[in-house]
């Protein structure tokens, strides 16, 4: 199977705590008094409970379904035939993120999604949450220490869909930092300058002692002076500064490196 695309669409989760003291009485007067007992959550406040909302979404997404399927919100869409196309699955979890948990919709697709069919497949969604999926989860109460919590995937005040970061790995990470740290190569002008060698080593030796790198600038002199002519030694400075060839010898190490030298002819 193709490898397929894996975003997660995150929206503001909010949940009902009632605790285990409170009467079970909610007919006739008392509905109101047991209304005030009630405590609302936010995101901030869920965060203890994460794997009881998860294990309940678990639970609830297998009602109905055989050999320990769970749900997935694509199979009730009937909309555009470019999005079912697209769209493979969506799967509704909860995730944290920045110290909230949110609810979060589990998106698998064979390619990506133009803006027209996002914003279609994201209306279609807040539909589940409101009036589907999501109206019937919150009827399910979880079991928490000293009550029970019903949680909200949607309310009307700030719902909105936002995608989630992406994890990078620590190592990744370190990677992404130590090229921003590289300082770029500076840009130095062939054409038109004076075109003895030695003038054109010592453009490039200050332009890369001004940038801070004065241990390439000794390296790269080093090379040309053992270069064995002077094409090879304009093409050694421009590994260091970006001059009119650098693209071409970009291009043709990256070819040497693909097939090998004695196989490129």
């Amino acid at each position: 199977m193709e490898d397929t695309i894996k975003i997660e669409l995150l929206t503001p989760l909010t949940g009902t705590f009632l605790p285990n003291e409170m009467e079970q009485d909610w007919e006739g007067e008392e509905y109101h008094e047991l209304e005030e007992e009630q405590v609302l959550f936010d995101g901030e406040d869920l965060i203890p409970y994460v794997s009881e909302i998860q294990e309940k979404i678990a639970e609830y997404s297998r009602v109905g379904h055989d050999d320990d399927k769970t749900d997935n919100l694509m199979d009730y869409f009937d909309g555009s035939a470019a999005i079912k196309e697209k769209v493979l699955s969506a799967v509704p979890s909860v995730k944290e993120a920045d110290g909230v948990l949110y609810g979060c919709t589990i998106l698998e697709l064979k390619e990506y999604l133009e803006t027209e069919e996002l914003s279609e497949l994201c209306e279609y969604l807040t539909g589940q949450y409101s009036d589907g999926w999501g109206e019937g989860f919150e009827q399910q109460e979880i079991p928490v220490e000293g009550g029970e919590l019903c949680i909200h995937f949607w309310r009307p005040m700030d719902f909105e869909f936002q995608q989630a970061k992406p994890k990078v790995s620590k190592e990744k990470s370190e990677k992404q930092e130590n090229q921003a740290n590289v300082p770029k190569r500076p840009k130095m002008q062939l054409v038109g300058q004076d075109g003895n060698v030695f003038s054109i080593l010592a453009r490039a030796n200050k332009l890369l002692q001004e940038n801070g790198q004065g241990q390439e600038a000794k390296e790269m002199i080093a090379r040309v002076q053992k270069s064995e002519n002077y094409y090879q030694a304009l093409h050694i400075i421009s590994e260091y500064v970006e001059t009119e060839l650098s693209k071409d010898f970009q291009k043709a190490t990256k070819t040497q490196k693909k097939c090998g030298k004695e196989e490129c002819r």
